[in-house]
């Protein structure tokens, strides 16, 4: 019994041994698995080439948009609209042309609307005149007769539209016919000058100066005076007259008026043509402003025949519209009757043209016509 017992023992001892060693095989194999799984995995994680995770492509955050920079508005098929200016400056066709107006009226047209209308028709006092200048406004002034004078009126218009745009303005003549302060008072121009404040300057009260005249075809030097030479701006004021000895006096022959009385002499024993035009080389005007109210017909410049035109012409280029001034004359007497003369041969008008000092070519001339009432 004891040996039973002991044998059951046994056998109870050995099938515990056996489930122990089961038991122990199964956890070791369960836990050798694990290990080798986790061993794969490891292998595999670091042995694998790198892969990107597919990180959420972050949503672009929109840049700001850059400011255009303003541009002019224009319309499709248009050109930009030009600025306005104050005054129309109408432009030459073609570059290199001279500008001429010509203003008519009715014989009760305001003179100074006139006036004011043939510069701005040429581009305005403002290319010439500025703040501070020193502006000379020069009439032809021979005698003490108004026939013999532009009208004061036309000076005074002149005179007041160099102030307006700043000048310094003094109205100067040298009269060759008699005393200059004595002219300028009986022909008006004195009192009317004054009116718009502008100074008024007998010049041959002045000391004389000698002024070289480098290319001169008659003359080498000239007399004038020192307010001719020191100005800064020179605008001559002639009236439309005939001239028994240069055919016509407009704005060339005007610059004989600031020389003494001895020169003009000299002028006239000389050669006056081109004595009148080596002078215009040296004593140039920035500007030209011819009365044609009332035009001097068959003779002067004395005692000629007043004819009504009604009419202001304005250049920057004198010799041009000396040609333009004297054709229109030239076309008035023919209109009248008048025994007349040929306006493409007055010698002082193609000898300046000779020297360069402006043209004569109408090819090369910009008329401008207005009439107003």
């Amino acid at each position: 019994m004891d040996e039973k017992m002991s044998s059951d023992g046994e056998n109870k001892k050995s099938s515990f041994a056996i489930d122990e060693r089961g038991l122990s095989r199964r956890a070791y194999l369960a836990v050798a698995g694990s290990a080798v799984a986790v061993a794969i995995f490891v292998a595999v994680y670091y042995l694998s080439p790198p892969r990107t995770s597919p990180t959420p492509t972050p949503s672009p955050t929109p840049s700001p948009t850059p400011t255009p920079k303003p541009t002019p508005t224009q319309a499709p098929t248009q050109a930009p609209t030009p600025t306005p200016t104050p005054s129309p400056t109408p432009t030459p066709p073609e570059t290199g042309k001279s500008l001429v107006s010509i203003v008519r009226g009715k014989p009760d047209a305001d003179i100074e609307t006139m006036v004011r209308k043939a510069v701005d028709a040429i581009g305005g006092i403002g290319q010439i005149v500025s703040e501070g200048k020193m502006v000379v406004v020069k009439p032809a002034v021979l005698t003490s007769d108004p026939n013999c004078a532009p009208d004061s009126r036309v000076v005074a218009a002149v005179a007041k539209l160099a102030k307006e745009a700043g000048g310094k303005v003094i109205v100067a003549e040298s009269s060759g016919g008699g005393d200059t302060g004595y002219c300028l008072s009986k022909v008006g121009i004195t009192s009317a000058a004054e009116q718009v404040e502008a100074e008024v300057r007998v010049l041959p009260s002045e000391e004389e100066i000698l002024l070289e005249v480098p290319n001169g075809e008659k003359l080498q030097s000239v007399k004038t005076y020192p307010t001719i030479s020191k100005c800064d701006v020179l605008i001559s004021v002639p009236r439309l007259k005939r001239h028994s000895s240069a055919t016509v006096t407009i704005s060339l022959k005007n610059m004989m008026g600031t020389i003494p009385q001895s020169e003009m002499g000299r002028f006239h024993r000389t050669d006056l043509s081109q004595c009148i035009a080596d002078l215009n080389t040296v004593i140039k005007p920035d500007m030209t402003v011819v009365d044609a109210t009332d035009a001097m017909a068959r003779t002067g410049p004395t005692g000629g025949e007043m004819i009504k035109m009604n009419t202001i012409m304005a250049s920057r280029d004198l010799v041009a519209v000396d040609t333009v001034a004297a054709k229109k004359l030239q076309e008035l007497e023919q209109q009248m009757g008048i025994p007349s003369f040929d306006a493409t041969k007055v010698k002082h008008i193609n000898a300046a043209a000779a020297l360069k000092v402006g043209t004569n070519d109408l090819n090369k001339i910009v008329i401008i016509e207005e009439n107003i009432s």
